[in-house]
């Protein structure tokens, strides 16, 4: 990561200031557009594809090097107050109070189940799961961020002396009212089980995912939202739950033609209802700004300023060229359908153009 950067999302993780990354449209994105990305991409994948999110979240969660961007007094006062191992209930019911990261972006609101949990074996409520909201009772366990961050910083706050995990007892995506998972000290044998999905089941929430974005880009109706926390999170949550393109060809094809199958499944939606190819796009373009995806405008090109997905690569890869893949697939679905054209990214801020642009083909 880009210490300039990294700095950055101290700033604002610390201070709660809404755009330190991205000046113009803020720092935070309506929760569903980066959801409809990671579904999107477990459309092509869903066995691989929740395994590879679950380390690789994990992994950032336990980088000890993140640290060292934090000022100086900030690192004193975690030193001091930090518990220095988390077996016993009291040292970790310390650790969850003190770990502001899932309210200060909005993917959740934690709770230590003190009473359920022992020695080496932790029970935690999170509530307004920002991974779930909107996707109550389709039949599968659904958490793909708040969990591994958590274990991550968990072995972090260890000095990387044990490796943590967690795994979901409850979830909104099963028909609980709050997700909760235990976390523990080594391995959990029915974890991978758990990640993997059916491709029913992604197929369902799917389903779900294009019901509401239906529903809002023809009736306006309001998209998914907590009672506390409301509709968006932190450009962070949302880089994590879009994936990592730097992971290899398989991966992107996955962002690719997940997108590609659901911008062209909102096409013929539209195209359903009697609304033309211009319109279609227009009603599109306004879902994206709505959610703050970026600053979208279409002409003769189209083009998007501060786009969160371009930015999740350029903070988190070594690629230097345009890698809007997600994005790209899923203007593309939405073309074919109510046009009968492609589009392909010419231009791309991890390239270092000023913004991502796609020529209309």
């Amino acid at each position: 990561m880009d210490p300039l950067v990294m700095k950055q999302f101290v700033k604002a993780f610390l201070k709660g200031e809404k755009a330190v990354i991205r000046k113009g449209v803020g720092d935070f994105v309506n929760s569903f557009w980066p959801n409809l990305a990671h579904w999107s991409g477990m459309l092509w994948d869903p066995k691989g594809f929740p395994n590879i999110i679950y380390e690789l979240n994990k992994e950032d969660g336990s980088t000890r090097e993140n640290i060292a961007y934090f000022p100086w007094y900030y690192r004193l006062v975690m030193k001091a107050f930090m518990p220095k191992r988390l077996s016993k209930i009291k040292d970790m019911k310390r650790f969850v109070n003190k770990w502001p990261m899932a309210t200060s972006e909005r993917s959740g609101i934690l709770e230590y189940l003190e009473d359920s949990s022992k020695f080496d074996e932790h029970y935690i409520r999170a509530h307004e799961n920002s991974d779930c909201v909107g996707l109550e009772n389709v039949g599968a366990p659904l958490a793909s961020n708040i969990l591994p961050m958590f274990a991550g910083c968990c072995k972090s706050v260890e000095m990387n002396e044990r490796d943590w995990n967690a795994i979901e007892t409850k979830c909104v995506g099963l028909g609980d009212p709050y997700c909760e998972f235990r976390v523990v000290p080594g391995e959990i044998n029915e974890l991978k089980a758990s990640l993997e999905k059916d491709s029913s089941v992604v197929q369902r929430i799917n389903d779900r995912l294009m019901e509401r974005l239906t529903a809002f880009l023809l009736n306006k109706q309001p998209l998914p939202e907590g009672p506390r926390l409301g509709s968006d999170v932190h450009v962070h949550v949302a880089c994590h739950a879009m994936g990592f393109p730097h992971l290899g060809e398989r991966y992107r094809m996955a962002q690719r033609m997940g997108g590609a199958k659901s911008g062209r499944e909102v096409g013929e939606r539209l195209s359903k209802e009697g609304i033309d190819g211009n319109e279609a796009i227009n009603l599109v373009i306004d879902f994206i700004n709505h959610c703050n995806a970026g600053n979208a405008t279409v002409g003769e090109t189209l083009r998007i300023r501060e786009n969160c997905e371009a930015l999740r690569t350029k903070l988190f890869t070594t690629i230097s060229e345009p890698s809007c893949f997600f994005t790209t697939g899923f203007l593309n679905g939405l073309f074919s359908a109510v046009k009968n054209r492609h589009v392909r990214e010419t231009r791309c801020i991890v390239a270092g153009d000023p913004y991502c642009e796609w020529g209309i083909y």
